[in-house]
């Protein structure tokens, strides 16, 4: 089963919001809570999504270029392929 970010929240009894904040570094989160909530993404091994940050940021590291591999390695630096 995956661990989301609503388990964590559910678990460390804290919005979803103040989990986000916590997990994106925001200082807005008094570190009583920070500390509550880190401590139940370890003990629950919640790892964030990478495909959903990309879609809620509207920015992600996979590229989408269908050029050789040299035009990849070039201008393309974050390509998995090169």
């Amino acid at each position: 089963m995956t661990i989301t970010i609503y388990d964590v929240a559910r678990e460390a009894s804290v919005s979803m919001a103040t989990v986000s904040r916590v997990v994106n570094g925001n200082p807005n989160v008094k570190p009583v809570t920070r500390k509550k909530v880190l401590d139940v993404i370890e003990r629950l091994g919640y790892r964030p999504n990478a495909v959903a940050r990309g879609l809620a940021s509207k920015k992600n590291n996979d590229c989408r270029c269908h050029h050789s591999r040299y035009f990849k390695r070039v201008f393309c630096g974050t390509c998995p392929w090169n």
